[in-house]
């Protein structure tokens, strides 16, 4: 048992000296973003996490995903998360896909790039497809909300259901989220016609058990609603059975099988 142990020490340290890491600042106009990137060769692989997450929410999946495309890997902290900054008179969900893009550029990556996106994110990475069609290759979308899914009452209903006492503790320790939450329907409003291009091949992996946020009989509408955005043109839609949310944490393997899948068949063209 302890020689396995120093052998994984031994390989762990070997990718962290081997693989160049960037952990950066970057300015966007008004705030600075986080974004920490490790290096690789081809389209690189952009994170979008969920509504309340930073960019660490993925540091599990990072390294055999390196490992297995060679890809450069970039994730980042929305405005207001992680080590990000904020402008609280600029919330709104087209301003953050423009602070991105601004990063992206600023740090050299305005090219072609492959997009991961869970929950929440998937109204920042449809805009951020949509804005830049002939850049996104690809996209793996994780127990993704979706249009047919989500309505301006539960919009409401959401932010309603937040207490006095949790909109104080989010305005301290999740600035970001405490905005998203108070711009809720607006954010709907903005989003709710926002398409993926039909173009991009897109991977839909659906949890058998969706967030806790989604009540008890809502379940198996959030379940039909990814499934039915799966079997558009040009998507594919998977069912991880006996996960959670967070697909990658239940099942690593499938998540880095699916993304290393269709990222290698977007990669050769």
């Amino acid at each position: 048992m302890r020689k396995i142990v120093a052998i994984l020490i031994c390989f762990t340290a070997f990718f962290e000296c081997n693989a160049q890491v960037l952990d950066t600042l970057v300015d966007v106009g008004g705030f600075k973003l986080h974004f920490n990137i490790i290096k690789g060769n081809g389209i690189p692989i952009l994170f979008e996490s969920g509504n309340g997450d930073d960019g660490t929410v993925w540091k599990n999946i990072l390294k055999p995903l390196s490992e297995s495309t060679g890809a450069t890997l970039i994730t980042y902290d929305r405005a207001g998360l992680g080590l990000s900054g904020i402008d609280t008179t600029k919330v709104n969900l087209l301003n953050e896909v423009k602070s991105l893009e601004i990063g992206l550029r600023k740090l050299g990556y305005n090219k072609n790039i492959f997009v991961v996106s869970h929950s929440f994110g998937s109204y920042y990475s449809t805009l951020f497809a949509e804005r830049n069609n002939k850049r996104v290759k690809g996209v793996v979308f994780i127990d993704v909300l979706t249009s047919c899914f989500f309505s301006k009452k539960r919009a409401k209903d959401t932010k309603d259901s937040v207490n006095t006492e949790d909109w104080k503790m989010l305005k301290k320790e999740a600035i970001g989220l405490y905005y998203v939450l108070q711009n809720l329907e607006s954010i709907y409003e903005s989003a709710k016609n926002n398409k993926l291009p039909s173009k991009i091949p897109a991977t839909i992996i659906g949890a058998e058990n969706p967030p806790q946020i989604v009540k008890e009989n809502e379940k198996a509408e959030w379940i039909d609603c990814l499934k039915k955005y799966g079997e558009l043109k040009n998507h594919n839609y998977v069912f991880a059975k006996n996960c959670g949310h967070k697909v990658w944490n239940d099942n690593p393997e499938l998540v880095l099988s699916e993304i290393a899948k269709l990222y290698k068949k977007v990669n050769k063209k």
